[in-house]
C-alpha cells in the first residue's frame, strides 16, 4: 500500500495554521523529513492553469498572501476544495494529487521533503 492510500480523506493535508490549527499527528508521522535547501518563494500570476497532479515526494505551500482555491484529490478519488489564505498550509504527502488556482496573485512560500533519489522528477498524473 502506498503510504498516500492511508489518507482517506484529503482535506487532513489542509492546515489552517491562520486559526490556530496545527497538523494532525496522524498526518505529520507519514510525512519525510524537510529539505530546506528547497525553500524558495513562489509567485503565481492570476488565472494561471496548473493541472492536478501528484509527486513522488512531500510539498508544502505557505501562503502568504492571496486566497487560493486549493484541490485535493486521494488516490482513492475523494476530492476536497478549499479556500485558504495567508497564513494556512497545504501539507501534501507524495500521492495526494492537488492544484491551486486564484483570479489574483497568489504569493507562498513552497517547500518539499528531503529525497531519496528514487523518486520521480515533476508532476505525475493518474
Amino acid at each position: 500500500m502506498h503510504v498516500s492510500e492511508r489518507i482517506e480523506d484529503p482535506s487532513i493535508c489542509a492546515v489552517r495554521l491562520s486559526e490556530g490549527l496545527r497538523m494532525p499527528p496522524e498526518l505529520s508521522e507519514l510525512l519525510h523529513p524537510v529539505d530546506a535547501s528547497k525553500l524558495h518563494v513562489y509567485r503565481l500570476a492570476a488565472n494561471s492553469d496548473v493541472e492536478l497532479h501528484y509527486h513522488d515526494f512531500d510539498e508544502y505551500w505557505g501562503f502568504i498572501s492571496g486566497h487560493p482555491t486549493v484541490t485535493l484529490r486521494s488516490p482513492a478519488g475523494i476530492v476536497k476544495e478549499f479556500i485558504l489564505g495567508p497564513g494556512d498550509l497545504v501539507a501534501c504527502l507524495r500521492g495526494i494529487e492537488h492544484t491551486l488556482r486564484a483570479n489574483h496573485e497568489v504569493v507562498y512560500f513552497q517547500y518539499s521533503s528531503v529525497r531519496t533519489g528514487e523518486e520521480r522528477r515533476g508532476h505525475q498524473h493518474r
